[in-house]
């Protein structure tokens, strides 16, 4: 008999049966409870690297919106992309367009990239486009290819910085009105929230007048130990107090002086971001401990690196605090340029070429230093929602208000986390409440960025400078 049960097949005896069904019951739910939610919102959804999920600005700043009749021309050599605009899209770049109708502005666009990086944002004909541009040009500098037609003098050295600084020098005789030098990503972390995360909407937003209004018309002047007045960005209640402006820059009007970072929020930057004076003990940027050598070497007296030990640095002041908006993506006219010489990008490409230092400490410490080079000044910290203002034409009605919107684009990134493929697969009671108030978020700030779209409209309509000096509160 007992041999006759063990010839039964498993599944067949009842005990094994019920067992079955169990586990097929708890399996079924789990996977549609779990594994359902989890792969439809993943599985299926856009890739982040194309459009990150659940935006909220889709729309506001659409590609059919902002090329809607555009005609464009493209043709691509050695690296270069040239693009021809006509047909404004809009009636803010209207505007701009007519105010710099007699300028003829030329722009280069410099991409600094690996060989593997996808580019097409800016690339692609019709994709990119800068307000008042009569003449577009896209340069491509690759890092890590030795046949490219632009690359660094050393390949994988300096990140960004050395291929910026190979532009600077190789064009420094043909340089275009602006200068615009950014990463390769279209979407990431450091382009403005408030305009969808993206490169290519910020550049079709920019308003070359920032750093063409009176180029070059700013004067360095020495030094005072006179007192400062000290002002509170009100952006966020939580930035400390800064300095009005470096004594260093004698201010002529409520233009940039032909330098612009591209970004504006203080994070990770202003107002204090780097002590030239703390040690390695004292400091938890890596960075940091460098900075004053990083500044010796590229503007003190001589070559750092090359001096014979014991021979220090004379008559050079490093300033104690540096600060800029963050990330080494800006816009520069010629005029700033060349308000240095020639010698002096050949002088910081040989830094970044020959220093000891590993590439990632190398490169960061240039973040830095941009604003010293092109404005001779050690801060370059405009208030926030001015700068977006003026360079973007997303105007909030406050500095108050623009803080309340970035506090509830925070709260919503901060989301994302129980959104994750694994986390929502353990979750999915949590990762639900989660989208719903993602989805919640995002209306409200969709309706908070189009009130300030539709204000920037009005704030043209009344001058470009009605904003006022963006150091100034």
């Amino acid at each position: 008999m007992a041999a006759a049960i063990s010839k039964v097949p498993l599944l067949v005896r009842p005990r094994s049966r019920a067992l079955f069904a169990l586990w097929s019951a708890v399996s079924l739910y789990l996977f549609l409870y779990h594994g359902v939610p989890a792969l439809r919102y993943h599985l299926f959804q856009i890739s982040s690297s194309e459009r990150p999920q659940y935006d909220f600005t889709e729309g506001l700043f659409d590609d059919t919106f902002l090329t809607a009749g555009i005609s464009t021309t493209a043709a691509t050599s050695d690296g270069v992309t040239t693009v021809a605009l006509t047909a404004p899209s809009s009636p803010r770049e209207s505007r701009i367009a007519d105010a710099l109708r007699d300028r003829n502005v030329t722009v280069h666009v410099v991409l600094a990239t690996r060989a593997q990086d996808d580019v097409s944002w800016a690339t692609d004909p019709g994709r990119l486009r800068i307000p008042g541009a009569t003449n577009l040009r896209v340069i491509r500098y690759v890092s890590d290819a030795p046949n490219a037609p632009y690359r660094p003098p050393v390949l994988n050295k300096g990140r960004e910085a050395l291929m910026y600084l190979t532009y600077l020098h190789d064009f420094y005789d043909d340089l275009p009105d602006v200068a615009i030098l950014v990463h390769a990503e279209n979407y990431a972390w450091h382009a403005e929230p408030a305009l969808g995360t993206s490169m290519s909407t910020m550049l079709s937003r920019f308003d070359l007048r920032e750093v063409l209004d009176n180029d070059g018309d700013f004067e360095i002047q020495k030094k005072t130990k006179g007192p400062r007045t000290r002002l509170r960005n009100r952006v966020s209640s939580r930035e400390p107090e800064i300095n009005r402006r470096d004594n260093g820059l004698k201010k002529i009007d409520s233009g940039r002086h032909g330098y612009a970072n591209l970004r504006t929020s203080w994070l990770h930057a202003c107002p204090d971001r780097i002590n030239t004076t703390r040690t390695p003990e004292e400091s938890v940027k890596q960075e940091e401990p460098y900075m004053r050598d990083a500044f010796l070497a590229n503007f003190g007296l001589g070559d750092l690196f090359s001096q014979q030990e014991g021979q220090g640095q004379q008559q050079v002041e490093v300033p104690e605090i540096l600060a800029g908006t963050c990330c080494s993506q800006f816009a520069v006219s010629r005029a700033a340029v060349r308000s240095r010489p020639r010698s002096q990008y050949k002088r910081s490409q040989d830094f970044l070429a020959t220093t000891p230092w590993s590439d990632y400490i190398a490169g960061r410490t240039w973040e830095h230093l941009w604003p010293f080079l092109f404005r001779g000044g050690a801060r370059d910290c405009p208030v926030e929602w001015k700068a977006l203002c003026r360079m973007y034409g997303v105007c909030f009605a406050s500095a108050a208000e623009q803080a309340r919107w970035m506090d509830r684009w925070r709260e919503r990134e901060a989301l994302r986390e129980p959104l994750e493929f694994w986390q929502e697969l353990g979750h999915p009671r949590v990762a639900a409440r989660a989208r719903s108030r993602m989805h919640e978020l995002g209306d409200w700030l969709r309706t908070g960025l189009a009130a300030a779209v539709r204000r920037g409209e009005g704030v043209e309509e009344v001058g470009w400078d009605s904003v006022g000096d963006v150091y100034e509160l």
